[in-house]
């Protein structure tokens, strides 16, 4: 008989086009009471079988990551055919909402707390990518919205990523409850905005965008467009944070620059050397930094502001949530994989990306994901995007052999061309200042060519 657990729902934190998600409290014998985050799959998307079952995986695979840097995955439910994936909670705040009050409050963060946020950040993600089954084979996981929004940091100066769970499974979470959330692109690496194989090192490039973000105030790409964002995360070329801060630290400069090259062999080779390093930048600073560090800084934050985190406002619960949910009181029966195999899960981890762009009746792309997806697409081949396909396509499908021969062809055509036209430019310029002899065999040479085609002219 499949276990039941008791939740009853006490607010809802944040809606969005993937899952909604709601402060709750675990209930159990003699009044035991534990506040969990409860994320339910909305229904188009609950509706979805194959999505459904590549859920419970990776939901299993996020069960299995145990790490003082992540928030855990406690469990996957489902209650009356909704399903809902129970999250450790942490009482506390995003860290785009921690910059968004800081700029509002005009409070700085200084920088051996920016770093020892990057650092604690960067000791989850290399727990995460050396992850390997019971039979030591490697499960290959690449965060890929590694972002403000999905680094959490508590009241007690615990930093967490969040997000293993479904914005995993479903490749990345790009939408929003009115279409699609703006500035992900910013954060992504050059190979993940080319739609390119995936490892370790991308998650790498974007903890050097965050840090950037968190020492300058600024995004190192930015744009008014998507298109314009995109482009310059390809090129990687950014303003050198010293020319934005002053005093800006040299050593911090340099394992920024290195985080955001382009060129994968150059960048940080892992998550566990970027922490080695900025621990070795902290001691050199001499400064305080860590959770206690951290901790007063928030409530000095709090102060200025009077933000309030969740579960100060448990008090009472929602009514209007019943609306939605039937009930506030919540029995979650577990749900069971259906696979089990070490190596099967593994492939799950390793292959989300094939349902990134699939569409269903129950999940249909957006004609603004969609047109984004176009965007993409003609950033990665230097092509302007057709919007006809992109209205009914998210994803425009790949050149197939016969297309690249043909542009390799018309490619090395015009270079032919191009090059015959300059060497000849060339022949002309200098034939006058050509000794008499040679140019006499030149001309010899050239008397005994065949005629152009069509000329009319019989061969000499």
């Amino acid at each position: 008989m499949a276990r039941a657990t008791r939740y009853h729902v006490v607010n809802k934190i944040a809606h969005g086009g993937m899952a909604e998600i709601f402060l709750a409290l675990q209930l159990g014998a003699e009044n035991f009471q534990k506040a969990v985050v409860l994320k339910r799959i909305l229904p188009a998307l609950a509706a979805d079988p194959s999505f459904v079952r590549m859920l419970v995986d990776e939901a299993h695979i996020a069960s299995r990551l145990n790490h003082s840097n992540l928030v855990q995955v406690l469990d996957l439910g489902k209650a009356s055919d909704q399903y809902f994936l129970v999250l450790e909670y942490v009482d506390g705040w995003s860290l785009a909402q921690t910059i968004r009050r800081a700029q509002q409050a005009k409070l700085k963060l200084p920088m051996p707390l920016a770093l020892y946020v990057v650092g604690a950040l960067c000791r989850g993600l290399a727990y995460v990518h050396t992850r390997t089954t019971s039979k030591g084979k490697p499960l290959g996981i690449v965060h890929r919205d590694v972002t403000p929004q999905n680094v959490l940091l508590s009241r007690e100066g615990e930093v967490k990523l969040a997000d293993f769970g479904i914005a995993k499974a479903v490749g990345k979470s790009e939408k929003s409850a009115t279409g699609v959330i703006k500035g992900k692109f910013a954060y992504m690496s050059p190979e993940q905005s080319l739609g390119a194989q995936l490892d370790a090192r991308s998650d790498l490039f974007s903890v050097g965008t965050l840090l950037y973000l968190l020492t300058t105030g600024r995004k190192p790409f930015d744009g008014t467009t998507d298109l314009d964002v995109i482009l310059q995360v390809r090129r990687a070329r950014f303003v050198k944070p010293s020319s934005i801060a002053k005093d800006f630290n040299p050593d911090v400069e340099r394992f920024i620059a290195r985080a955001l090259r382009v060129n994968l062999s150059r960048r940080w080779q892992s998550a566990e050397q970027m922490a080695d390093r900025i621990d070795n930048i902290l001691v050199k600073l001499g400064q305080p930094s860590g959770p206690a560090p951290l901790k007063r800084w928030l409530e000095t934050l709090s102060a200025r502001d009077g933000a309030k985190s969740p579960a100060e406002f448990s008090g009472a619960s929602d009514p209007s949530i019943a609306i939605e949910l039937g009930s506030l009181d919540l029995e979650l029966v577990e749900v069971a994989p259906e696979v089990r195999e070490d190596e099967d899960l593994a492939g799950t981890a390793i292959e989300p990306s094939r349902t990134r762009q699939e569409g269903t009746a129950h999940n249909a792309p957006t004609r603004a994901d969609a047109e984004r997806a176009a965007m993409l697409a003609w950033a990665s081949r230097g092509a302007p995007p057709d919007q006809s396909a992109a209205a009914g396509s998210a994803s425009p499908a790949a050149p197939t052999l016969r297309v690249r021969f043909k542009r390799w062809v018309l490619r090395t055509t015009i270079k032919l061309v191009v090059a015959t036209a300059l060497l000849g430019t060339a022949a002309y310029l200098v034939r006058p200042h050509l000794p008499v002899w040679l140019g006499r065999h030149m001309y010899a040479w050239l008397r005994h060519l065949p005629p152009p085609l069509g000329s009319g002219e019989a061969p000499p």
